[in-house]
């Protein structure tokens, strides 16, 4: 999909939730407009496929990740947001299968999960070969394999807290600590991390963040504040006498809206 399609996916698609729930209670609601909104891949820096069926997908940005999904990246990285604001970041070299949005498997490679506050009830899953990690409370968390899949998995805690665990044991881990299981071995017990020693994913990782902060997440309300990036990059926001600060998409002359693009038909969202 084209930039210019792109801004008007996004501006029609606020107009629709936005007019569709002034008209309608919620117990009136489609499934569509009542359900929150699936995880989606936000960001594509270099090469990465999705898999859908066993099939790639031509394009995986923007796409909303299903049930059996499988997201690979080769030189590139990769950013989903989930309705909830957190970001999952995928490294260089990295394998995960989609389960669901609170269930994912890491086959190779390294993730960044970062959960934004306040604190409240949450539950996290990231399998992973010799064990996994329950991620219950808002932090920063990052999971890699070492070794293959018959090697073991990594957990780092950067902010927050989380449980390593196996069918031998488990390991609880607080801010600034780290831990490692493998198959057929209790995980290891926790270890004083130096969370200041970043390499180029973390500090990849960072700059994402920045950008998930822009400016206008100061003119949305909370739970669009994740996108804030999106409209920065897509339109500008100005003055109007009548509604206050609005967003204007970026067109090119000539625009028509839903000319480039495709529609895909999705399981509790309908055509998409």
């Amino acid at each position: 999909m084209t930039r210019n399609a792109s801004c008007a996916c996004l501006a029609a698609w606020l107009s629709f939730v936005s007019g569709s729930a002034l008209a309608q209670t919620p117990a009136t609601l489609p499934d569509a407009l009542t359900a929150d909104p699936p995880a989606h891949v936000a960001v594509v820096d270099g090469r990465a496929s999705l898999e859908r069926d066993g099939r790639p997908e031509p394009s995986p940005l923007s796409m909303p990740l299903l049930a059996g999904d499988r997201l690979r990246t080769e030189d590139g990285r990769v950013e989903v947001l989930f309705a909830d604001g957190a970001a999952l970041h995928l490294d260089s070299s990295s394998t995960l299968d989609f389960q669901s949005d609170e269930v994912i498997r890491l086959l190779a490679g390294r993730v960044r999960l970062i959960i934004p506050g306040p604190r409240r009830e949450l539950s996290y899953r990231i399998d992973a070969p010799g064990g996994w990690v329950q991620i219950a409370e808002p932090g920063e968390y990052r999971v890699g394999v070492i070794g293959g899949e018959r090697g073991q998995v990594e957990l780092v805690v950067l902010r927050g807290s989380a449980l390593l665990m196996n069918e031998d044991g488990r390991t609880s881990l607080r801010a600034g600590e780290r831990a490692l299981a493998r198959a057929g071995e209790a995980p290891s017990y926790a270890y004083v991390y130096n969370s200041a020693a970043w390499d180029s994913f973390d500090r990849w990782s960072e700059s994402r963040r920045s950008d998930r902060s822009g400016a206008s997440a100061q003119y949305l309300p909370e739970t669009v504040q994740a996108y804030s990036s999106t409209f920065d990059r897509y339109g500008s926001w100005r003055d109007d006498d009548t509604y206050g600060r609005v967003w204007y998409p970026t067109v090119s002359a000539g625009w028509r809206p839903y000319f480039n693009g495709r529609w895909a038909s999705y399981p509790n969202y309908g055509w998409t």
